[in-house]
């Protein structure tokens, strides 16, 4: 009788579907890793975005209103004005709806070595003198067809898909909010201001197209598998209330 030498073909087949099951598993534990890494690195990112994006409106519009002289009325700070890009402003107005992804803001600067939210230095603020009045300066935020967050055309912020503000206004000198809305009227006077931010992944993650935050903003599903993230604040603007 003779000894048989090496593998018959039946061991090597069940070998084989053995190393597939394996080969099999390891691939798709990669492919779930990969997928919730890409994952958590887009929500990340979305949210860092959004945070940023939300912390600089909120620091912008603490300084709306702002005046040197606090002894100085309203209307004589901020005189009426045809600015660039924001159109015609009233006397004493110092927020401006633009259109609903955009909006302007004017305040006077408070110290020497002031910035705008686009990163320039405000020139000439009196270094000893903290009530000397000065020409105010303008501040325009506005979301862009690229998904780009911009001031005074300075790009602050990309990845946003979409962004909402609604007004709080009264209609008299009274420091309060009567209402909150997305289209403030002219003689509106504007005291707070309610935003959302929704951001999106760079690129598609998901294995089908789909996202709940998507559904509640626009009311229809995404037609990609990118992750998108909502974030939403409020600020008053403490130069114009109590």
């Amino acid at each position: 009788m003779h000894k048989q030498h090496g593998l018959s073909i039946i061991e090597m087949m069940v070998a084989l579907l053995i190393s597939s099951f394996l080969i099999l598993g390891i691939t798709q534990v990669y492919l779930d890793n990969r997928e919730n890494t890409l994952f958590q690195q887009s929500q990340g990112q979305n949210i860092e975005s959004a945070r940023f994006s939300i912390l600089l409106l909120e620091e912008t519009l603490t300084k709306t209103g702002y005046r040197r002289r606090p002894d100085e009325t309203m209307e004589a700070a901020f005189p009426s004005a045809n600015l660039p890009n924001c159109g015609a402003m009233a006397a004493g107005e110092v927020v401006k709806r633009i259109n609903a992804t955009s909006f302007c803001i004017r305040y006077q600067p408070a110290f020497p070595g002031a910035r705008t939210c686009s990163g320039d230095l405000i020139a000439n603020i009196p270094p000893n003198d903290p009530y000397v009045r000065m020409t105010p300066v303008t501040e325009i935020f506005e979301l862009d067809e690229n998904g780009v967050l911009r001031c005074n055309t300075q790009a602050i912020a990309t990845g946003i898909t979409a962004l909402n503000f609604d007004y709080g206004v009264n209609y008299n000198d009274d420091k309060r909010i009567s209402e909150y809305t997305p289209t403030p009227a002219a003689n509106a006077r504007v005291r707070a201001v309610q935003f959302a931010i929704m951001t999106a992944s760079p690129t598609e993650i998901g294995k089908s197209a789909g996202s709940a935050v998507y559904e509640f903003w626009f009311g229809n599903a995404p037609n990609d598998k990118r992750l998108y993230t909502m974030l939403s604040s409020s600020t008053s603007m403490r130069n114009l209330m109590p």
